[in-house]
């Protein structure tokens, strides 16, 4: 009689196909960890252009705040008015009178729907004016659908 084992091979087959699907499911989880990759590295490009832009945009605004500065520095030494410093001020600095005195503001777009805002109340003395506000503004939060929007109410 013969003797019978009592283990039995795995044929090359089974290992194959395993061996297949090891192979297959590395493949998927390194085509899942590069999409992962390029997705961050986009994003970080995105980032840093933002953050780049607003800092362009903040140059700007102190720029244009030194000019409003020597602006109302001409002003105060001609005894200026309201109308004066309308027709001095370059086009994106605008100046009213408000409850606590005679303001200016301006924008300063910041690039990706973004804007820094700035308003100041003119003040006497060396220190010529204040600055009151100092934000940046979502302007894509305001227009989500543009003129296209359903009424749903009303007229």
């Amino acid at each position: 009689m013969k003797k019978q084992d009592s283990q039995q091979r795995v044929g090359v087959g089974v290992s194959s196909v395993l061996m297949i699907l090891v192979v297959l499911a590395m493949t998927a989880l390194s085509l899942l960890a590069f999409g992962s990759a390029r997705s961050n590295e986009s994003m970080t490009r995105r980032n840093a252009d933002v953050g780049a832009a607003y800092y362009v945009a903040a140059d700007q605004v102190q720029r244009t705040l030194a000019q409003v500065d020597e602006l109302l520095l001409n002003g105060q030494q001609q005894g200026a008015d309201l109308a004066w410093y309308e027709e001095a001020a370059s086009e994106d600095v605008t100046f009213e009178e408000a409850e606590e005195g005679l303001c200016f503001s301006f924008t300063v777009d910041a690039g990706n729907d973004l804007a820094i805002f700035v308003r100041g109340l003119v003040t006497e003395g060396a220190q010529r004016y204040r600055v009151l506000e100092h934000r940046v503004i979502d302007n894509s939060a305001y227009d989500f659908f543009g003129d296209d929007y359903l009424v749903l109410m009303g007229d």
